[in-house]
């Protein structure tokens, strides 16, 4: 778990890309360089919902420079075209979501 109680989500480099936002992910498994800002085809590493969705295509370029393959807990998501994955993906956080009980006002 990440600050604020955020999930994690694993997710696979298809495509080089440099981050500026790179101190924001955990766990980095590197397939080949090690170079600090750059991530490389077969990287995988753990962020939260919203870098997430950023990296699926939600940035200025529209660019998926990821695909999500694993989210906490352990539940491995299987493979989603590219034009509904990240609908999908944000669907299945929001049922796993914890819910809040509502609490009734006493008069």
């Amino acid at each position: 778990m990440c600050k604020g109680g955020e999930k994690m989500i694993k997710c696979e480099v298809v495509e080089d890309f440099t981050l500026e936002r790179f101190k924001e992910l955990n766990n980095i498994k590197r397939k080949n360089k090690n170079v600090n800002g750059k991530l490389f085809i077969g990287d995988t590493f753990e962020c939260n919902k919203a870098m997430a969705d950023y990296l699926t295509g939600n940035n200025p370029l529209n660019k998926v420079v990821v695909k999500v393959i694993e989210f906490e807990p352990k539940k491995v998501i299987e493979e989603f075209k590219e034009e509904t994955f990240k609908k999908d993906a944000l669907e299945f956080l929001e049922a796993t979501k914890p819910k809040k009980k509502k609490v009734k006002e006493e008069k």
